[in-house]
């Protein structure tokens, strides 16, 4: 959802009807403070990242029929044809709070999404990094000899390499002209490890600091 919201026209309908959980949930549809994107899904947590960044205008729970087989095409799709044929939001039911829209957390190393190329995008925080550092990875049940790099393509065919992402403030895990990813037993909502191969060497200040703490 998220993803698609950076390329959508303001005006654009985003529906999603997936439902992983195993109670049903409220039902809802609003609008994005900034892009001015109308949103309908079930309030599963794949709302959360959209409303986070983008904030919202105003927010509706869909009116309840009950249990239906396939909410998505006899609740959700109606709603969304009102509102594309210009029928107000707020016209699909009652005003719902969007701090009680879910969140679906996201720790640092979760796969949240793997690309076309096979690069994964997931949370992480480069502190102390630089161009060039060799790093080890562990993601998909195999250790990856992997380079910390700020443009992927500088560096040799098949180099695995963390850099700074495209999308959302992520880092990537690529492989350079190659699948990446896509060969490996994992997904999104799988976990990887970075970790630095060659420990930086200790400056004299870092010695000194670390001597004044009783390290």
């Amino acid at each position: 959802m998220r993803l698609v919201a950076e390329l959508a026209a303001p005006g654009t309908v985003l529906l999603c009807v997936a439902n992983s959980l195993r109670h049903r949930t409220e039902r809802l549809v609003g609008r994005t403070a900034r892009g001015d994107l109308v949103f309908v899904g079930a309030n599963t947590g794949a709302l959360g990242w959209l409303t986070r960044d983008l904030g919202v205008r105003e927010c509706f729970e869909i009116e309840d029929p009950g249990f239906v087989p396939f909410g998505g095409k006899a609740v959700h799709a109606p709603v969304v044809g009102a509102v594309a044929a210009g029928r107000p939001v707020a016209s699909a039911g009652a005003p719902f709070p969007p701090d009680a829209v879910r969140r679906t957390p996201v720790a640092e190393g979760d796969i949240v999404h793997i690309d076309n190329f096979g690069n994964g995008k997931f949370p992480f925080r480069a502190d102390g990094l630089c161009h060039g550092d060799r790093l080890r990875v562990e993601v998909g049940g195999r250790r990856l000899e992997a380079v910390y790099g700020t443009r992927m393509m500088d560096e040799e065919d098949g180099t695995w390499v963390v850099y700074p992402g495209s999308s959302l403030g992520l880092h990537e895990l690529g492989q350079v002209r190659a699948r990446g990813l896509l060969d490996l037993p994992c997904a999104a909502g799988h976990r990887l490890r970075v970790r630095r191969a060659v420990p930086r060497p200790v400056r004299a200040g870092d010695q000194n600091e670390l001597e004044r703490r009783g390290g």
